[in-house]
């Protein structure tokens, strides 16, 4: 049962990040690529090496 408690505590954790990220303000975004019918948004990411992607 050991390994059901990680995935919950992982489920947790990922759920966590992910209202994070979905709360990050938008002046914190740049825009990465414009076309006529789509934005992309990127913003350093603080966890990894990389960016995070918005479209």
């Amino acid at each position: 049962m050991e390994g059901l408690s990680d995935v919950a505590s992982f489920a947790t954790k990922l759920k966590n990040t992910l209202i994070q990220y979905h709360s990050i303000e938008e002046d914190k975004w740049r825009v990465a690529k414009k076309t006529k019918d789509v934005t992309v948004w990127r913003k350093p990411s603080e966890e990894f090496n990389g960016y995070l992607i918005a479209v």
